[in-house]
């Protein structure tokens, strides 16, 4: 019965570790806006990782490394932390903005950037939830889109 307790207890220091790193990776979220003029297929595949060779180790050379890792300077990004917005048809930069999970100031903010860069309508955004990785060029295209920003989030 001991052990049983214990190792119920090991279990839930091993789940409060796990949402930690949850609400960590989750407290900021990267964010990119504006128009795109090619397909949602198109639009796609800049986020596409390479799982071809499911053996292939992510340090060989061989290994393709998808757009979007390759534009933030990483090797591989984490398909449940990110999040993709597209549509037909420009909209509301605000429509989009509802669409990210921050405080009411952080949408006025955004919403202020996204003016500035004359992005009032827009009909595609993509944000990435990782406080690690450092965007260094604000002011570059990715996958046609301008970056907008780090923002802290409301979880």
């Amino acid at each position: 019965m001991w052990s049983e307790f214990q190792q119920g207890s090991q279990n839930n220091k091993s789940n409060e570790s796990e949402l930690q790193i949850i609400m960590e990776i989750m407290s900021k979220v990267h964010v990119w806006m504006g128009i795109s003029n090619v397909d949602n297929d198109t639009f796609n595949e800049y986020f596409e990782i390479d799982y071809s060779d499911p053996d292939m180790d992510i340090d060989d050379p061989k290994y393709k490394i998808c757009e979007f890792c390759k534009d933030i300077n990483e090797k591989f990004y984490d398909e449940d932390w990110i999040g993709v917005y597209w549509q037909d048809k420009l909209t509301d930069v605000d429509e989009f903005i509802e669409e990210l999970s921050v405080e009411d100031e952080k949408m006025v903010e955004i919403k202020k950037i996204c003016i500035h860069k004359g992005l009032e309508k827009v009909n595609t955004m993509f944000y990435y939830f990782d406080p690690e990785i450092e965007i260094t060029d604000v002011n570059k295209l990715y996958n046609g889109l301008h970056y907008i920003g780090l923002f802290d989030t409301d979880f």
